[in-house]
């Protein structure tokens, strides 16, 4: 029998991991080590020890919300469509409203594979043709020509952009390039962009690190990329678009760029553990003592042990504009980071995801062509040298912080999945034992928000 498990974690404000697909016909056990959901009085559904799970759920709440080190959070496993069970943390509970962060990704790369279907855009078309304010001509620091950016390039973070964020990449590894744009930033230079299409086209006229479909590097901009030839092929907006044809479809109603203000009430506050802040720092634009005093705070919540700092955004503060995520105004809707919603809706996602695309009423939601494509690998292995400047590991999906890395400090931990490759949206586990994770593990994808 094959099984389908649909797994989930919203902690602390953040999606930490989501969208684990597992095709086994074995028993789920800890040694998993994911994050996942279940409910108060947990079904007794085939092939899955709901004993291990909750075992799971308890030590999840005793390592994490019994410590301080997250405020609360939603647990949720899905299997074949259906809800195994929800375990509610803390604070939280699945009505919470929270910022999904990087996960946005996957669904700015559903739209992008939506577009290929709907409108015969092949993955091997350059971004150029699609959208209209990105240059045809790319070239690298030194000014040499580079080949032409295609649309796989930007679902597989294989583009070769020089935009790199402080908290995802260590300032260490930064290249020149990557180190001057962020100079720039702090300083305040230039005009901040207003809306998606401007970010594109300033970012078209940065140079690239390398050339696209040498590496990959984590960064963003590929999924602003696919956003906007989804705008241009669909005459509406990334926020629109993913309304119309992927949250409302889904029965996703309380999930989007903007929501109503009738639920801010069940907004989270962004927090952060207090050894992120200099990284957070790093990026500040504006005045050198806000990015002193967040400096300050974070060594001494170190020092005084503070697991995490509070409230540094305020509940339905905005994920990266300081707009409420209320506030109708707000024109720039990041696909990359931008999206909000309760952790109700993600789970209906997850029930879509784990029933061959179908919602609850039997209606195709995604189709066959976008549940394989981000089911199925389609880069090398994500380790040196394909992965930029990644540390070998192994052991882990992974690598988080406390583990033993070479000593090396340009390196760029977040570009390491050992026995993974890349998706046109996630990564793909090909060898589970490099990820420490048993052999029933392959073939099982995921992704995560590092926030």
């Amino acid at each position: 029998m094959v099984h389908k498990v649909g797994v989930a974690t919203v902690l602390g404000g953040a999606c930490v991991l989501a969208g684990l697909f597992h095709w086994s016909n074995l028993a789920l056990t800890p040694r998993l080590q994911v994050k996942r959901c279940s409910t108060k009085s947990p079904r007794e559904v085939e092939g899955l020890s709901l004993a291990k799970l909750e075992g799971l759920a308890q030590d999840l709440e005793r390592r994490y919300i019994q410590t301080g080190k997250l405020k609360g959070g939603v647990l949720a496993v899905v299997r074949a469509g259906k809800v195994v069970g929800i375990w509610e943390f803390g604070e939280y509970n699945s009505e919470t409203v929270f910022k999904f962060f990087s996960i946005s990704k996957v669904f700015t790369a559903i739209a992008g594979l939506q577009l290929c279907e709907e409108k015969g855009v092949s993955l091997e078309t350059p971004i150029s043709s699609l959208v209209p304010e990105w240059p045809a001509d790319l070239h690298d620091e030194s000014g040499s020509a580079m080949a032409p950016l295609l649309l796989k390039h930007c679902l597989t973070h294989t583009g070769g952009f020089s935009k790199a964020l402080p908290t995802v990449h260590p300032l260490s590894s930064f290249r020149l390039t990557e180190l001057q744009r962020l100079h720039k930033q702090i300083c305040g230079a230039g005009k901040n962009p207003e809306t998606l299409r401007e970010a594109v086209k300033l970012e078209g006229r940065h140079p690239q690190i390398f050339g696209p479909g040498d590496h990959f590097n984590y960064c963003g901009v590929g999924s602003q990329l696919v956003a906007r030839a989804v705008e241009e092929a669909f005459g509406m907006s990334i926020s629109e678009y993913m309304e119309k044809h992927i949250f409302s479809p889904a029965s996703m109603d309380s999930m989007g760029f903007v929501l109503d203000k009738s639920l801010s009430k069940q907004c989270v506050s962004t927090d952060y553990h207090p050894w992120i802040l200099p990284a957070v720092a790093d990026g500040l634009p504006g005045s050198r003592w806000r990015r002193l005093r967040l400096r300050v705070m974070g060594m001494l919540g170190l020092l005084c042990g503070r697991k995490v700092v509070d409230h540094l955004k305020p509940a339905g503060s905005g994920v990266i504009l300081p707009l409420k995520i209320w506030d109708r105004s707000l024109k720039f809707f990041h696909p990359d980071a931008g999206i909000v919603g309760t952790g109700a809706d993600f789970v209906e996602w997850l029930k879509i995801m784990t029933n061959n695309g179908k919602g609850n009423d039997a209606r195709q939601i995604f189709s066959q062509f976008v549940l394989d494509a981000l089911a199925t690998p389609t880069t090398p292995e994500l380790q040196p040298p394909f992965a930029l400047d990644a540390p070998t590991t192994r052991g882990r999906l992974f690598p988080v912080r406390g583990d033993r890395l070479p000593r090396n400090k340009a390196h760029r931990p977040f570009n390491s999945f050992p026995g993974q490759k890349f998706s046109l949206g996630g990564c793909v586990i090909v060898e589970p034992d490099k990820a420490g994770l048993p052999t029933r593990a392959k073939g099982a994808w995921h992704w995560m928000g590092f926030a």
